[in-house]
């Protein structure tokens, strides 16, 4: 198939938009109804509602004013082994 020339392929995309440009003044005019998608059918039985809105979630742990336990001692820092501690930190 021979390669389309860049002037043909030119005056090609210029009829087109010319075409499109005519097609849309008359519909803008009315003399033309615009292109309508089918609508998918729906079933007698099905029925389109609007969906609750999620409730708020809820803690787990209700709040306490008690102060949060101690850690054992081997949670922190100061007490891990030596090769996982950077020098100077």
């Amino acid at each position: 198939m021979p390669k389309e020339t860049p002037e043909a392929k030119r005056a090609r995309k210029a009829a087109a938009k010319a075409a499109a440009r005519e097609r849309a003044a008359r519909i803008m005019a009315g003399l033309v109804e615009p292109p309508r998608l089918p609508q998918p059918e729906r079933s007698s039985w099905v029925k389109v509602v609007q969906a609750q809105p999620e409730k708020p979630a809820r803690a787990l742990i209700p709040p306490k004013n008690t102060p949060l336990p101690e850690r054992d001692r081997e949670q922190y820092a100061d007490n891990a082994p030596v090769g996982w501690v950077k020098p100077n930190a």
